[in-house]
């Protein structure tokens, strides 16, 4: 079927789609557990599809949201080195640095930080790392 995904068009199987809505059902009721489960499996059934950058982005999520930092940490990694164009990789940067500090890792955070405000200039996550970056100093 064709499904706009962050404003492309794109072919995938219908079973797919429907995958990948009911693991961003899941998400939004906030059962992260189930969520991360689901998009976690949504990853690697679908490696190549459309909805990929968008599935790391909110396994992700569901780990942060379970203090699962470092696997959160892998997957927003995971999405920025395989879209660092996606419209969620500069959001996904900031979420590296939370979860940095999350895991007391205070100068990695600083370093992301500086990195997201180089790298996403002009984004709502640039301007929030730059004051996040003040007050860590």
């Amino acid at each position: 079927i064709k499904v706009s995904i962050d404003g492309k068009e794109a072919e995938v199987d219908p079973a797919e789609a429907k995958e990948y809505e009911q693991a961003l059902s899941v998400f939004r009721k906030g059962d992260f557990s189930g969520a991360a489960s689901s998009f976690g499996d949504f990853v690697r059934r679908y490696s190549q599809s459309p909805y990929l950058s968008l599935s790391l982005f909110w396994l992700g999520n569901a780990q942060y949201a379970n203090r699962d930092y470092k696997e959160a940490i892998r997957n927003f990694n995971a999405l920025i080195a395989k879209a660092p164009n996606h419209m969620r990789a500069a959001d996904s940067l900031m979420s590296v640095a939370s979860c940095q500090l999350e895991l007391k890792e205070t100068a990695a955070a600083r370093k992301t930080l500086g990195d997201l405000v180089k790298t996403y200039p002009g984004t709502e996550a640039a301007s929030a790392a730059k004051e996040r970056l003040s007050k860590l100093k």
